[in-house]
């Protein structure tokens, strides 16, 4: 679970060129993909926590 802020601040990074940008280039919709990796990593650190 230490790993969470870096995922955070990688989903973060990777949607804020998107929100800021995407009306002039349509291609930097494809941030969204590592966005969706980051998210899919917090879930798999949560899921992996013993219990």
């Amino acid at each position: 679970m230490s790993s969470v802020w870096l995922a955070i601040v990688l989903s973060f990074g990777c949607y804020l060129p998107v929100v800021l940008w995407s009306n002039r280039s349509p291609g930097v919709g494809m941030l969204m993909l590592p966005k969706t990796c980051a998210y899919l990593w917090i879930l798999v650190m949560c899921l992996s926590i013993p219990q």
